[in-house]
């Protein structure tokens, strides 16, 4: 496949990607127009630039196989036909390769050949974005067939997209059973025979285990705290918002998409920190000119630079497969742990908050905008988690007369 993306920084270091055609090596103009237009000009993220790069790199590969020319198509009113759009849903639905020029995986059978349903939701969604997008663009036409058909093309486009589950609709699945939580701090105690770390990164690794499960904070807000950040005296961190930093050398910058607050840290928390700032990570970056809190101990030119995104998602890789109990982990499931254990700790309180009040706390500790609705959809699921508990204590209480 002949299209691929490069990601870099400009001058004025912002963050920014293009879709290249490899045989050529030239940029592909309409695709990045459109993601500069309709993503970047509005404004969004680099992380939402890149997915919609993917997804139409995707796309174009996917015209290259089937030697389609959509230019051409758009100008004689002949879009995607049912079988192509057909095709196009299961091209949508691999996994791509992204080591080897995009192309499609092969998998044994153990491994997963398919993507989410929220991922094809994306693709499709760009897919048929940028089609309404081009035709718009390149024929400024009232003509009702042209019309038509483009609208019948991008309804059936729609149609093919799996449904898309409600946000935050399986909490409970998405957090730490007690038992899995045990397992998952076994797995990063330091010198443990389930450790699958070297030595020299087990307390950097059990330090991102700990504050994933104690603060609940995102992994992208976990690589952007900088020793700055973080006040010893009083025990507290600040998250901030720093996009397009200049002293990030990351292409693929940790972002944080919620909103600026402090948290605070215990003491032990607050110690764990300052000795891997003292004992450990000042002596991989003392060369450095940056003060991000984590950061690569791997020797070689990477060596003391802040701890990529990359690298962040293999050392939960490596923990997913040290224990098959672990083989759905996600960092973010540590973040809804912390809030299924933020309910358990409201309810057992002698004089608990308010469901509002409790709303307001929990938005602020996760950076959610107060009364966006997030936060209250955990207190549903912590409700209908104990209404459940009563009704099943109902009926022990029946079976026994």
């Amino acid at each position: 496949m002949t299209f691929g993306m490069c990601n870099f920084i400009l001058k004025t270091s912002e963050r920014y990607c293009l879709i290249i055609d490899k045989s050529s090596k030239l940029p592909a103009y309409y695709p990045n127009l459109f993601i500069t237009t309709q993503v970047r000009n509005k404004n969004d993220s680099i992380s939402t630039m890149v997915t919609a790069a993917a997804c139409l790199t995707i796309l174009l590969n996917f015209l290259e196989n089937r030697q389609i020319d959509l230019i051409e198509r758009i100008y004689t009113k002949e879009f995607l036909n049912i079988s192509e759009i057909e095709d196009l849903n299961n091209f949508t639905q691999k996994k791509i390769d992204n080591k080897h020029d995009n192309k499609i995986k092969v998998f044994t059978k153990k491994k997963n050949l398919y993507v989410t349903s929220h991922t094809q939701y994306s693709r499709i969604t760009f897919i048929y974005k940028y089609i309404e997008w081009l035709a718009s663009n390149l024929v400024d036409s009232h003509d009702e067939i042209f019309l038509e058909r483009l609208n019948t093309c991008i309804r059936n486009l729609k149609e093919i997209r799996p449904h898309k589950k409600g946000r935050n609709g399986h909490l409970k699945e998405k957090s730490l059973t007690s038992e899995e939580i045990e397992i998952l701090f076994e797995i990063v105690r330091i010198n443990s025979p389930l450790n699958p770390f070297k030595k020299e990164v087990q307390r950097r690794n059990r330090l991102i285990i700990l504050m994933l499960y104690y603060l609940g904070v995102r992994g992208g807000e976990l690589l952007n705290i900088r020793i700055s950040d973080i006040n010893f005296s009083s025990n507290q961190l600040s998250i901030v918002r720093r996009a397009d930093e200049k002293i990030d050398t990351r292409i693929i910058q940790p972002l944080v998409k919620t909103n600026e607050r402090i948290i605070p840290l215990n003491d032990v928390l607050a110690k764990e920190i300052h000795f891997y700032v003292l004992n450990e990570r000042n002596n991989i970056a003392k060369k450095k000119k940056h003060d991000y809190l984590f950061v690569t101990h791997k020797s070689g030119a990477g060596e003391g630079l802040p701890l990529s995104y990359t690298a962040y998602s293999k050392m939960i890789q490596n923990i997913k497969e040290a224990s098959p109990n672990l083989k759905t982990l996600t960092g973010h499931m540590l973040r809804h742990t912390w809030n299924a254990e933020f309910s358990k700790r409201m309810d057992s309180m002698d004089n608990a908050p308010s469901e509002e009040r409790q709303e307001q706390l929990r938005s602020y500790l996760m950076g959610w905008k107060e009364g966006s609705g997030t936060a209250s959809v955990y207190n549903k699921r912590f409700i209908s988690d104990k209404a459940h508990e009563a009704a099943l204590l109902l009926q022990n209480e029946l079976r026994k007369d």
